[in-house]
C-alpha cells in the first residue's frame, strides 16, 4: 500500500554552483604538481545535472563503468571494464569502506548530497591506495566549506506515471570556515515507497502491472566534520559518518528465471570515525589517515509464498574494520618521491536467527608502496610505482580444525609515460600490474551446504595496458580516447567437485576495448557524449561467460539555456549486447535505451526543476526477472546560501 507523502516535500537537490570545495585531505593524487594520471572526476555539479541521487547512478554515466542491479539482493553495484564490483576498491576520502566479508557493498545506499566529487581511476591508479585495486579505484570526496557561513537545503518528490507519489528526498548541507578551523554538517533522507514497472511489462503470477510489489527502501545518511588549521603548513580533521538504511526484496517475476526469495533487510547500517592529518616541512610533507568503520546488516527470510508474513530464518552480520595509512612525500631534483604504509584489520561475525554465531573470521592486510614522478622535461614525465601487499588470516571459524592460518602476498609494479604534445594535446601510455587478494567469502564460504571451502586460493592478477589521447580541439570542444587491454589470470571461478562447487584459480581472460569522449561548451549550449566498446575473451575455451557487461554503451546529454535563468536538459543512455544467464549455460542478450529530461528555472538563490525519468517508459532490467522502474515524473527545489 502506498504511503501518504506530503506534497510539501515535493522537490529534490540540484543547483549548479559549487558552494563547497573538495576536502583535499581525502584526495590521493600521484603527483602534487603534475597532471600524470588518467583519473576522471565527477563533480557535484555533474551529479546535480544528471539527477544522480546515489553513487551508482553517478558512476554509471562514465565511460567504461556500468551499473548492475542484483535483483536477488536488491543491491546496486558497478563494474569497471568488465570487472565486477568486488574487484573495485571504494574509498571515502582515501579510506577503504568496502564490507569486510565479501569486499562488496550496496552502492545504492550511498547518496550523493554530501559529496564534492568522485574520483575514478581505471586500471592505473596510485599504489598508495593499498591492496585490492585490481579493476580500479573509486574515491568519494566530501565537501569542505569556503565561507563563514554557507549551505544548501534541497527537497524533491518522484511520481508514478499515474502521478501517485513514489519517493521523496531531502538534504541539508551546512558549513563554516573560520581563520583556524572549519565545520561541515551534511544530512539526507531518501524514502522510496515503491516504483511502478513499465506499461510494456507483461504481467506474471508474481508481478501484476503497475506497482512493483515489495519495492520500498529508506536511506538516512549524515556526517559531521571538524577541521583545525593552526597555520599554513598543517591541517587536522575528524569526521563521523552514519548510514541508516532498510530495504525490501521484490520477488522475481518468473520463477523459471531463478530462485524465488522473500527477503527483507530491516537493517543495513554503516558508520565510521575518520581522522586526518597533514603537515608540511619545507617542501616535504607527512599525511596520515586513521579509521574505524562498522557495518551491521540483518536479513530476514520469510516462508515462500507467505507474502512476507511468516518468518523462516534470519541472518545477521556484525562487521568492523580499523586501520590507517602514513604517507611521506619529498621532492629530489626532478623527482617527486612518495612512500606510504597502510594497514587494515577486517573482522566479520555472522549469526543465525537465534543469535548463534556460525561465522567468525578476521584478516590483516598491509601494503607498502613507493611512487616516483620523474620530470624528464617540462612536457614529459615518467611515473613508476610498486607496492607489496600481504593478507594474513587472523581468525578462522573452524570447529573441526581443518584450516590453519595462512598468508597471501603480491608485488604490484606499474609504469606510465605522460607527454604534453602541446598546450592542447596530451598522450600517455601506462602499464599496471594489479591484484585481488581473495575475500573471506571466496576462501571459506560453503555456499549454504552446496560448496567446499578453499583456503588455499591465491591472488588474481591483472596487467593493464592503456594508451590515452586528449585533444582540446578548440576553446569549445575537447576529445579523449582510451585504448585498453587487460591480461587477467588466475581468476577465481566456481568449479564442480563431485556434487559440490568450489572456488579455484582457473580463469584466464583478456579484456580489450575503447572509450571515446566528446564534450562541447558554448554560451547557451553544452553537451557531452561517451561511448564504450568492450570485448572479453575466455582464453581457456571453457563454457564460462562474463555476464552483466554490455558490449556497447553510450551516454549522451545536452543542456540548452533559453535565458540566463531558464534551461532544458536531456540525456540518453543505451546499452546492448549484455549477456544474462537464465538457465545453466543459457543466456539472453539485453539491450535497452532510456531518456531523461527536465526543465530548470533559477531565481536568485533558488533553483526549481520539473522533469521525467525514463521518458519512453522502457521496460528494461539489469537482472532477469527484476524489472527497473518505468516512467517517473519528478519535481525538485534547492536553496543555496
Amino acid at each position: 500500500m502506498k504511503k501518504k507523502i506530503l506534497c510539501s516535500v515535493c522537490m529534490a537537490t540540484l543547483l549548479y554552483a559549487n558552494e563547497s570545495e573538495q576536502f583535499n585531505l581525502g584526495e590521493i593524487d600521484i603527483s602534487e604538481t603534475k597532471n600524470v594520471s588518467n583519473k576522471e572526476e565527477i563533480l557535484s555539479e555533474d551529479m546535480q545535472l544528471h539527477n544522480s541521487t546515489d553513487i551508482s547512478e553517478a558512476l554509471s554515466n562514465t565511460a567504461g563503468v556500468f551499473l548492475s542491479n542484483s535483483g536477488a539482493r536488491a543491491e546496486k553495484t558497478i563494474s569497471i571494464r568488465g570487472f565486477n564490483s568486488t574487484r573495485v576498491a571504494v574509498f571515502m576520502d582515501g579510506i577503504p569502506i568496502y564490507v569486510p566479508y565479501d569486499g562488496n557493498f550496496d552502492y545504492g545506499r550511498f547518496t550523493t548530497a554530501d559529496l564534492s566529487k568522485i574520483d575514478i581511476s581505471k586500471g592505473f591508479s596510485s599504489v598508495r591506495y593499498g591492496a585490492n585495486t585490481m579493476a580500479g579505484v573509486v574515491n568519494l570526496i566530501s565537501k569542505k566549506p569556503t565561507k563563514e557561513f554557507e549551505g544548501n537545503i534541497s527537497l524533491g518528490s518522484n511520481f508514478d506515471d499515474d502521478f501517485g507519489v513514489s519517493q521523496y528526498t531531502t538534504s541539508v548541507n551546512l558549513g563554516t570556515k573560520q581563520k583556524k578551523y572549519y565545520l561541515q554538517f551534511a544530512g539526507s533522507i531518501r524514502d522510496r515507497d515503491h516504483f511502478d514497472v513499465s506499461s510494456d511489462f507483461n504481467k506474471t503470477e508474481n508481478q501484476p502491472k503497475n506497482e512493483r510489489i515489495h519495492s520500498s527502501s529508506n536511506d538516512k545518511k549524515f556526517s559531521i566534520k571538524a577541521g583545525w588549521t593552526p597555520d599554513d603548513n598543517s591541517e587536522y580533521a575528524i569526521m563521523y559518518s552514519k548510514i541508516d538504511a532498510e530495504k525490501e526484496q521484490p520477488k522475481i517475476t518468473d520463477g523459471s528465471l531463478g530462485r524465488e526469495r522473500e527477503w527483507d533487510w530491516p537493517q543495513w547500517d554503516k558508520e565510521g570515525v575518520y581522522l586526518f592529518t597533514d603537515n608540511n616541512f619545507g617542501q616535504n610533507y607527512l599525511k596520515t589517515r586513521w579509521f574505524y568503520d562498522k557495518f551491521e546488516n540483518y536479513l530476514i527470510q520469510y516462508r515462500r509464498d507467505s507474502d512476507w508474513d511468516t518468518f523462516q530464518w534470519g541472518s545477521r552480520y556484525d562487521d568492523y574494520s580499523y586501520g590507517g595509512s602514513v604517507e611521506f612525500g619529498m621532492p629530489l631534483k626532478n623527482h617527486e618521491i612518495v612512500s606510504s604504509v597502510s594497514y587494515k584489520y577486517d573482522s566479520h561475525k555472522g549469526y543465525d536467527e537465534d543469535d548463534v554465531k556460525n561465522e567468525d573470521y578476521a584478516d590483516e592486510t598491509i601494503s607498502i608502496a613507493l611512487e616516483d614522478t620523474y620530470s624528464i622535461t617540462d612536457s614529459l614525465a615518467l611515473v613508476a610505482g610498486i607496492s607489496y601487499d600481504r593478507l594474513e588470516d587472523d581468525k578462522i571459524w573452524d570447529e573441526d580444525g581443518k584450516y590453519s592460518i595462512k598468508s597471501i602476498d603480491s608485488f604490484n609494479p606499474q609504469i606510465g609515460l605522460f607527454y604534453d604534445i602541446d598546450t592542447k594535446q596530451k598522450i600517455s601510455f601506462t602499464i599496471a600490474r594489479k591484484t585481488h587478494l581473495p575475500t573471506m567469502k571466496e576462501r571459506y564460504s560453503e555456499k549454504m551446504g552446496d560448496g567446499l571451502a578453499n583456503p588455499d586460493l591465491k591472488e588474481e592478477k591483472a596487467t593493464h595496458y592503456e594508451l590515452s589521447y586528449t585533444n582540446f580541439l578548440t576553446d569549445n570542444f575537447n576529445f579523449k580516447t582510451n585504448l585498453f587491454l587487460i591480461d587477467y589470470k588466475d581468476a577465481i571461478q566456481s568449479v564442480s567437485v563431485g556434487s559440490l562447487d568450489q572456488n579455484q584459480n582457473i580463469g584466464d581472460f583478456r579484456h580489450e576495448g575503447i572509450e571515446l569522449e566528446l564534450n562541447a561548451y558554448f554560451d547557451r549550449f553544452s553537451s557531452g557524449l561517451n561511448y564504450t566498446y568492450i570485448d572479453i575473451e575466455d582464453r581457456d575455451d571453457s563454457d564460462y561467460e562474463r555476464t552483466g557487461i554490455p558490449e556497447h554503451a553510450i551516454f549522451g546529454f545536452a543542456k540548452y539555456n533559453f535565458t540566463k535563468d531558464f534551461s532544458f536538459y536531456g540525456n540518453v543512455k543505451h546499452e546492448r549486447g549484455t549477456k544474462l544467464e537464465y538457465d545453466d549455460n543459457k543466456y539472453k542478450k539485453n539491450n535497452y535505451t532510456t531518456v531523461d529530461t527536465k526543465l530548470i528555472y533559477t531565481y536568485n538563490d533558488l533553483t526549481f526543476e520539473a522533469g521525467v525519468k525514463n521518458l519512453l517508459d522502457e521496460d528494461y532490467y539489469y537482472d532477469l526477472g527484476y524489472p527497473e522502474a518505468g516512467r517517473e515524473y519528478f519535481v525538485n527545489m534547492r536553496y543555496t546560501f
